[in-house]
């Protein structure tokens, strides 16, 4: 598997590159490898990811197992998954094994408690999915887990010392230092968690905040929202959390919820949480106080979806290039028959207009098919170091690009001094390239600049190359940005297909790049797309 290292890349950085990231084989030397693939993100998540075949052995551990536990990373693949389970865990092992390759069960933040090398207690939550092949086949089981060790035992001790406290008044204990104490404690172990921590009195007033929380939300140090009512607030009640609220007041019980969407006070992106609400009751039983812990899982959640988008476009993929390949043989023949009777039809005829239409719609016919067939992915093997720079200067783009010219518009061709390569194939670049060229045309259609830059950029110890079209064009309204890359969406007329950029999207995904878009309504486009150097 190819190495790459993204752990200096910035969050923004990171979810941009993985967005459109199309998993494909990459486990050696078992069945399994030619339907998963594993790419430099499960190398540098924190997260432990493994894979079992339907045999029940391992056939691959991350990165962070060795993390970890540093002893048992040199683990040797083919290893019985029981090897790894404690004992009292193994029952249920084989329970959750047997639902996911049998029934293809999921499960979701299981809690799992283990040791670690020194016999110090680990909690994991942990998510098993099935490994399908492309027929539906289930071939193995993949699973996540997730350290909670700390939030976990915060919650915990926070429980317990709460317990204490209530305790210790309930019997009127006089020792004010040893309940000082204990309140310290306290707010020591929630000012340092790295989970989000607030209180809420039962009006919903905010009480108190510790750091992390700011942090999630998006706030400076000195924009505190303490003494805020979270109840008046539309982002609370919108998330469902004010409904959470009243439940953990009624019920008086602990209230836990995941995949939470939260657009934070201070305004931004809209956030992706888990909360849980505990209420703390007073001497007589009603609640005092609500602790609420929030954990932002925004980027985890971009990631999954992102798998699961790129799962289903090899899926589509696969289908489309069947299809459209069974459908040559019939679509050339029908060109060849059209071909003959215009050739013995006099054009006068009242039969040429309707021969005209019929070889216009099967060439549309054929130009769908043929798009549909680059869903597929190119084989590694097929592809080559390709430069960019030559990328512009290649026929079919200088013929492209002299058209242009000669209808009026203006054309500015920028290369990179560095002479950047990519792994790729020449017609791939080609047609991504096109494709921009031939939307940018369409968006002026009184002419203007088109602007064809080569650039790079270095990230940590990652170099990338970038390239851009520009134009002075129409611009794309903002309702459309997320509809640009759907299938059969466009806005070009009953002549256009719809499928130019979601497949240069699915192009762009099987090379590990991503695509980026900068655009306003009258005032032109900007789309970029950025592949590791070669």
């Amino acid at each position: 598997m190819k190495s790459e290292d993204l752990s200096t890349l910035s969050k923004e950085d990171l979810i941009n590159r993985v967005q459109d990231l199309q998993m494909k084989g990459c486990i050696e030397s078992n069945e399994i490898s030619k339907y998963i693939s594993y790419r430099d993100l499960l190398e540098s998540t924190s997260d432990i990811i493994f894979v079992l075949d339907k045999n029940e052995h391992l056939v691959y551990l991350n990165s962070a197992w060795r993390i970890i536990f540093p002893s048992r990373g040199n683990e040797k693949f083919g290893q019985h998954y029981e090897h790894y389970i404690p004992i009292d865990k193994k029952d249920r092992a084989r329970d959750v094994f047997t639902s996911v390759i049998t029934e293809g069960t999921v499960f979701e933040n299981e809690i799992m408690k283990t040791y670690d090398e020194n016999g110090g207690v680990l909690y994991f939550s942990t998510s098993f999915s099935p490994v399908r092949t492309e027929g539906g086949e289930i071939i193995g089981l993949i699973g996540i887990m997730k350290n909670i060790t700390q939030q976990y035992m915060t919650q915990k001790k926070l429980k317990e010392n709460t317990r204490m406290l209530e305790a210790k008044i309930k019997e009127q204990i006089t020792q004010a230092e040893e309940l000082k104490n204990l309140r310290d404690l306290n707010e020591e172990l929630i000012r340092d968690v790295p989970v989000g921590i607030f209180t809420m009195d039962p009006t919903g007033i905010m009480l108190m905040e510790n750091p992390a929380l700011m942090v999630i939300m998006g706030r400076n140090p000195g924009d505190s929202v303490v003494g805020v009512n979270l109840l008046e607030y539309s982002g609370f009640v919108e998330g469902g959390l004010a409904k959470l609220f009243e439940q953990s007041l009624s019920e008086r019980r602990t209230i836990r919820v995941s995949n939470v969407n939260y657009r934070p006070i201070a305004g931004g992106s809209e956030l992706i949480i888990n909360v849980i609400m505990d209420p703390i009751l007073d001497k007589v039983g009603n609640v005092e106080k609500v602790i609420v812990m929030v954990e932002d899982i925004t980027e985890q959640a971009k990631i999954t979806k992102r798998m699961n988008r790129a799962e289903k476009l090899s899926a589509l993929g696969v289908l489309s290039a069947g299809v459209a390949s069974e459908l040559k043989n019939y679509i050339n023949k029908m060109v060849m028959d059209l071909n003959f009777v215009e050739n013995n039809v006099e054009r006068d005829s009242p039969a040429a207009e309707y021969i005209d239409s019929l070889q216009t719609n099967v060439e549309r016919i054929k130009n769908i098919s043929e798009q549909l067939v680059s869903l597929s992915a190119v084989d590694e093997g097929d592809k080559e170091i390709c430069e960019l720079n030559k990328l512009v200067t290649s026929h079919p783009i200088e013929v492209f690009l002299k058209r242009l010219r000669n209808e009026g518009f203006e054309v500015d061709v920028l290369t990179a001094d560095d002479e950047p390569t990519v792994r790729a194939t020449q017609n791939q670049l080609q047609q991504i390239l096109l494709q921009f060229l031939e939307n940018a045309e369409e968006a002026m259609p009184d002419k203007g600049r088109i602007t064809v830059s080569i650039s790079t950029a270095v990230e940590g110890d990652m170099k990338y190359a970038f390239l851009t079209v520009e134009d002075t064009g129409l611009g794309i309204p903002e309702d459309n940005f997320k509809k640009i890359f759907q299938p059969f969406f466009t806005t070009k007329g009953k002549s256009a297909t719809g499928l130019g950029l979601m497949i240069v999207s699915s192009i762009v995904e099987n090379l590990g790049g991503c695509i980026g878009l900068k655009s306003r309504a009258g005032e032109g486009t900007s789309i970029r797309i950025a592949l590791p150097v070669a």
